[in-house]
């Protein structure tokens, strides 16, 4: 099994943050979408087949229990190992497990709050073993592990430099789980502060085993500060204009912090913002600044 794969589960992570996947913010999307890009293992040496939900929730309690058990006696360099092996295991059964329920979660979005009892049930049966239905756009769900799962297994066992990550990982897929659950909106201020805090893991881990995927969590958390997602858009592409907060929050994070590679980031988006506003339809517009900002986040943390 190659390399690949076996970070395959750490790739596919995405949610919104981390968890979470790249947003779309074209115009033709509806209010509710969220996440717009999902990606499972097709591996047939890597996927559980053959597996019904029931076998696979009693699968994953299982390998949970095993997990807590083996960090009991784990040095740090042993749970280092472990949260790698048991991402990707535990990744996988989660994986399995979307397969397995597809007919659920393809009409889970229909149920609203008029949920059967055997919804009911499951909700319950999956919240036992840290799962919930993750929504991915207005007709779509899946089921995720809740977020700080790894984050409270592996607190004070694992390296300065895994805590943190665990850590920041953690933060971002809380506030799209906040988002989902408690209907409690993203602000400005948690998306500036969580930049910051990813800017400087990368910057001062650049050795770290998955900076890769640090960078990735980065740059995703950047373009969600910049532009938004489908129901808490910075700027109306009609008109190109910013929203005042986002304008005056942008201005004010350049001037008090010039030199953060954050700062530098929001600077150039403003710039570029600014110089082709009146250059292009509104989606042409979008669509440059976009890939203009993915060059220059990437450009910036290479």
């Amino acid at each position: 099994m190659n390399k690949n794969i076996i970070y395959l589960s750490f790739l596919i992570t995405s949610i919104f943050f981390s968890c979470q996947k790249d947003k779309k913010f074209d115009s033709d999307i509806s209010e509710t979408d969220t996440i717009t890009e999902i990606t499972y293992s097709n591996d047939p040496d890597y996927v559980l087949a053959n597996k019904n939900a029931q076998e696979l929730v009693e699968h994953l309690e299982s390998e949970q229990t095993d997990l807590k058990k083996k960090l009991k006696k784990a040095n740090k360099k042993e749970a280092e190992a472990l949260y790698i092996d048991y991402y990707k295991r535990l990744g996988v059964i989660v994986d399995s497990i979307n397969t397995a329920e597809v007919n659920t979660l393809s009409t889970y979005h229909s149920l609203k709050q008029n949920k059967p009892d055997s919804i009911l049930r499951k909700e319950n049966t999956y919240g036992k073993v840290n799962l919930y239905f993750r929504k991915i756009d207005s007709n779509n769900y899946d089921f995720r592990i809740k977020p700080g799962f790894y984050y409270n297994l592996f607190h004070k066992k694992v390296s300065r430099e895994y805590e943190q990550f665990l850590k920041l990982r953690y933060d971002e897929h809380k506030l799209a789980y906040d988002l989902q659950i408690k209907n409690e909106k993203i602000s400005l201020e948690e998306l500036r502060d969580l930049n910051i805090k990813w800017e400087k893991f990368i910057t001062t881990y650049k050795d770290f085993k998955f900076i890769d995927i640090a960078k990735k969590s980065y740059a995703d958390n950047m373009m969600l500060y910049l532009f938004g997602s489908a129901n808490q858009a910075t700027f109306e592409i009609s008109t190109k204009k910013l929203h005042m907060e986002n304008e005056q929050e942008y201005i004010s994070f350049v001037k008090k912090n010039p030199k953060l590679i954050s700062a530098e980031i929001t600077k150039a988006f403003m710039k570029h913002f600014y110089e082709n506003d009146r250059n292009f339809t509104a989606e042409v517009f979008y669509v440059d600044l976009k890939e203009f900002t993915k060059k220059t986040i990437a450009d910036k943390i290479k």
